[in-house]
């Protein structure tokens, strides 16, 4: 699961800027998310994201880097960056440290970070690092379509951004209440995608548990 650690599609939604990344190919990609057209797909998952960093930060301006790789290089930053041997689904890397609300509600960047910028500039939070080929195995494990797999993937990763994490039953209740949040607007807005129950942390055959 995800923990800190080719041409570009840009857009803007919510206040936050998704810059894709295409490390596996238009056509690889293409064929993974049928029958979704290829465009469509990545206007999704950039949805995703930005619904994902408006739930966990409010509606502040933000920048987020996501990336779609293939099994080879997900390995190598696994191990990297994680010291762990063969690919993960997704991977995430922050640039920031953060506290949240009282009420667990909005993520802050805490007092001491000082990679914040000049004040009014978009928040450039990180980078979120999607492992196709996982994706693809781990959808036909659990019965639901590719491109909802990248979906729960993108919201959880970019979740971890912003300083969610299921480390203990505290942190995975909150992160959960999130992703669900997250879903519920996209599910309401996208009905064109036939989609299951659940978050990432409602999947079977997905090891988010506390401690992870």
């Amino acid at each position: 699961m995800s923990r800190d650690a080719g041409g570009d599609y840009d857009g803007r939604h919510m206040g936050c800027s998704v810059t894709f990344h295409d490390r596996i190919g238009r056509d690889r990609i293409t064929s993974a998310v049928e029958p979704l057209a290829h465009d469509a797909a990545v206007g999704l998952l950039e949805a995703a994201v930005t619904e994902a960093a408006r739930t966990a930060l409010g509606q502040r301006a933000c920048e987020i880097e996501l990336t779609l790789c293939a099994d080879p290089e997900m390995e190598r930053l696994n191990f990297d960056h994680m010291s762990e041997r063969g690919p993960t689904d997704v991977l995430s890397f922050p640039l920031h440290d953060w506290s949240f609300d009282g009420d667990g509600g909005h993520a802050h960047v805490t007092d001491d970070d000082g990679g914040i910028g000049p004040p009014g500039a978009p928040l450039l939070l990180g980078d979120v690092v999607i492992d196709l080929d996982q994706a693809v195995r781990q959808a036909a494990e659990g019965g639901w379509s590719v491109v909802e797999e990248l979906v729960l993937l993108a919201i959880h990763g970019t979740l971890h951004l912003l300083g969610h994490d299921h480390a203990d039953l505290e942190d995975e209740a909150r992160m959960r209440a999130a992703e669900r949040e997250a879903l519920g607007t996209l599910h309401r807005r996208h009905r064109e995608i036939d989609w299951q129950p659940g978050s990432l942390f409602d999947r079977a055959g997905h090891a988010v548990t506390s401690g992870a």
